[in-house]
């Protein structure tokens, strides 16, 4: 046995001597930080080169290469593959016939290589692939795309194309394809190839309106930084001239964040410049001191019904604009702020302006040990106008509260203040003066909350919870007179009241199981009944300030139905029982099943004021189409307001959408493209 052992030892001995080159490799190569594992694998000591054949994988700093054979010279720190290369690194593949590369500066060649970046989907084709660096290519005859699959929606191809991933791409003598049908040529190309936002031409949108004539509109998007963009757009208009539209926002480190957009255009109809703009900002100097703004503008009233696309802007009537500071501390509240009105439909020399309104608060403290709480409510206002009197208001409204539990499962609450306001009015035709009024107010209210949960035995449903919560609430104000005093707005005039109010709140939620899943609960219902008794018995409607003779106000029906996730309906009405008949009505019924089909439909009345219908309806059933529909029905007027309807085709890659809108002084056509990767990708980040 001893003279076995020591023949093995002499074989195994002779083997390594007279063949050198035969290694196997599943251990870092010294020095190169790579690892090697193949079917064969060689090692030639004289040049100090690694080759493996069959099933070869290459692993080295994070980066995994799989091909049929591959050689690895380790004092150039180089690998060379052949025969179905793959490299994968991260989430991004390489696939080549042939690929040279030091591993130490990713530099080499790549033969009829295909690169994939998964985040943005970015895809790189090419005969001949010099790789320059990390992130860097040179490509001769290749194409790149977004779309998946062998022959793609679209793709540029190009004689050269310079890559950086994440950065851009830039090619010579290009042509635009459709699948494999070449549409138009371009001697040069510059296209983002960015994981994050992306700068560049949104693709053109172009249409036909009655009013602007042929409209040819091209946006360009410009991600500044990680925290700022901005859009810039030329709007080509036959019939109105030509107009320039910029939208920039950014955010701070801070948290704080704004935007500003404005519009220009030289109105070739009425032979002058119209536009608007609009600024918003927010700024947090420290966790208890910050400024707000929110400034409009607009040219002239009628700016808004030429060229606005959305409905609530071309059915403004007034542009407001307010700046605010607010200083909080433990129990007060300062807020200096000034607001500023354009009225769309008066002049605006007539127009009050609050220039400034001072705003100090005391919020709700308690005093000392007591069950009292003191609370504080006070403001200085200065109108302003070219035209008409001006003047100044102070108002002052200090009150009390005592919180308490009467009995046992009942929850009340007691309060009294006392405002009074100062004026001093001069200015138009009024003759300069100086009065005051003031009176008390108080009231009290009492609840108390009744719950109840019920087994359902459901196959789903398993519980029910019901939540009743009653009300009663006493309110008194005192009516001084006040004829005597301006009228610069409806706060200066006290309504009466000597009421009583009861209410009755009901909250209804389900708990679902399914198996052996977690349990879900979901609000189902909500309910809430409420009317109030006037005993002086005359009331002033507070929604339309209408004077009723008659003590029982309008019974208040708020309510809230989701039998599923998908359908959700609601209402907010106030029912007349004396004429039996809704004083205000909006009800509002809504579908979504979450894969783009939605219905919603909304309906608003109120009494001598307006009756509306709005409804909006998305099909997504016929994939991939979307189809789109807005409403808008005065049924006051008798006419619509404006329908909208629009149909896109949506790919993976690209979509191209079909819109045409009618309103009572126009029609208006648009056909708009968009590709992937054109335009901006991802929200903005800070600093």
């Amino acid at each position: 046995m001893k003279n076995y052992r020591k023949k093995y030892f002499y074989a195994c001995l002779l083997f390594s001597v007279v063949m050198p080159g035969a290694v196997l490799a599943e251990e870092p190569l010294q020095g190169a930080g790579l690892k090697i594992h193949a079917d064969s694998l060689t090692y030639e000591k004289a040049d100090e080169t690694y080759r493996a054949r069959g099933n070869v994988h290459l692993e080295w700093d994070g980066a995994n290469l799989t091909s049929d054979s591959a050689l690895f010279r380790q004092a150039e720190n180089t690998a060379e593959a052949e025969g179905g290369v793959v490299l994968t690194k991260d989430d991004d593949i390489l696939r080549a016939d042939r690929l040279k590369l030091n591993v130490e500066t990713e530099k080499g060649e790549i033969t009829n290589g295909y690169i994939f970046m998964k985040k943005g989907n970015f895809h790189l084709r090419g005969q001949k692939m010099e790789k320059m660096g990390a992130e860097d290519y040179r490509v001769e005859k290749g194409s790149l795309t977004l779309c998946d699959g062998d022959v793609p929606s679209w793709k540029f191809s190009a004689n050269s194309l310079d890559v950086t991933l994440g950065e851009y791409a830039t090619g010579r003598n290009v042509l635009f394809y459709i699948r494999d049908v070449p549409v138009f040529y371009l001697p040069y190309l510059i296209f983002p190839v960015k994981r994050e936002r992306q700068s560049g031409f949104l693709f053109p949108k172009f249409g036909t309106s009655t009013e602007k004539g042929l409209n040819f509109i091209i946006p360009y998007y410009w991600a500044i930084s990680p925290s700022q963009d901005l859009t810039a757009t030329l709007d080509i208009q036959s019939k109105r001239g030509v107009g320039t539209e910029a939208n920039y926002r950014y955010i701070r480190k801070s948290g704080s964040e704004g935007s500003f957009r404005g519009y220009l255009i030289y109105d070739t109809d009425l032979d002058k410049f119209r536009g608007d703009l609009s600024e918003r900002h927010q700024e947090d100097f420290s966790p208890t001191l910050f400024f707000k703004s929110d400034i409009n503008y607009v040219s002239d009233r009628n700016f808004y019904r030429d060229y606005a696309e959305p409905f609530e802007d071309y059915s403004r009537k007034s542009v407001d604009s307010n700046v605010f500071l607010t200083k909080h501390w433990s129990r007060f509240l300062l807020t200096p702020e000034v607001r500023f009105s354009q009225d769309l439909e008066a002049s605006n020399d007539e127009t009050l302006q609050k220039l400034p309104l001072i705003t100090f608060s005391g919020i709700k403290q308690r005093i000392a040990a007591s069950p009292l709480y003191f609370a504080l409510n006070s403001n200085f206002t200065n109108f302003y106008r070219q035209e008409g009197f001006q003047g100044q208001r102070i108002d002052v409204h200090p009150s009390l509260i005592l919180y308490g539990r009467p009995l046992t499962g009942l929850e009340g609450s007691v309060w009294a203040g006392y405002q009074h306001r100062f004026y001093n009015m001069y200015g138009g035709s009024a003759s300069d003066s100086f009065s005051d009024a003031g009176g008390i107010d108080a009231g009290a209210s009492l609840s108390k909350t009744l719950a109840r949960v019920y087994e359902t035995g459901g196959a789903r449903l398993k519980k029910l919870r019901h939540v009743m919560i009653p009300e009663v609430s006493y309110v008194y104000v005192q009516h001084g007179d006040e004829e005597s005093l301006p009228f610069f707005d409806y706060n200066d005039r006290v309504v009466r009241r000597n009421m009583v109010r009861y209410s009755v709140t009901n909250y209804l939620n389900g708990k679902f199981a399914d198996g052996d899943a977690a349990p879900q609960y979901r609000d189902l219902a909500y309910l809430k009944l409420s009317q109030g008794y006037e005993f002086n018995g005359k009331r002033r409607d507070l929604l339309t300030f209408y004077d009723e003779l008659n003590p029982f106000s309008d019974i208040w029906i708020e309510s809230k139905l989701n039998p599923t996730r998908e359908i959700s309906f609601l209402t907010d009405s106030r029912f007349n029982p004396y004429s039996s008949n809704f004083s205000t009505n909006n009800v509002a019924l809504r579908y979504d099943d979450g894969g783009g089909n939605y219905l919603s439909t909304g309906y608003r009345f109120s009494r001598t004021e307006l009756e509306y219908l709005e409804s909006r309806v998305g099909i997504s059933l016929v994939k991939p189409f979307l189809f789109t529909y807005i409403g808008r029905y005065s049924i006051d007027k008798g006419d619509v307001l404006e329908s909208y309807y629009s149909l896109e085709y949506k790919k993976q890659c690209w979509s191209v959408t079909f819109s045409y809108r009618e309103r009572e002084d126009r029609n208006e056509f648009f056909v708009s493209f968009a590709l992937a990767g054109i335009g901006p990708l991802g929200k903005m980040r800070t600093f």
